[in-house]
């Protein structure tokens, strides 16, 4: 973790921003006061995602049932 004044930041900044793409993260200081934080982004990996398993929280009885008793038949 890097602390840095928001002045050293802004006079710097590509610098910086090639040491968060490469993961680091950054403090940003002003008056001696930690103001902002600069975190590389979270890469999601849409995969990891198609990987999860659907886990089904009742019987498939329950959940397949019809829903008859829900709907209210009006006459015409």
């Amino acid at each position: 973790m890097i602390e840095v004044t928001a002045t050293k930041l802004r006079n710097n900044l590509f610098e910086f921003l090639a040491k968060v793409s490469k993961g680091e993260t950054i403090v940003i200081q002003r008056n001696g006061e930690n103001v902002a934080l600069v975190v590389p982004p979270q890469k999601v990996d849409w995969r990891d995602k198609m990987r999860s398993k659907i886990k089904l929280l009742a019987s498939p009885e329950t959940a397949f049932q019809p829903l008859e008793d829900v709907w209210e038949i009006l006459p015409i």
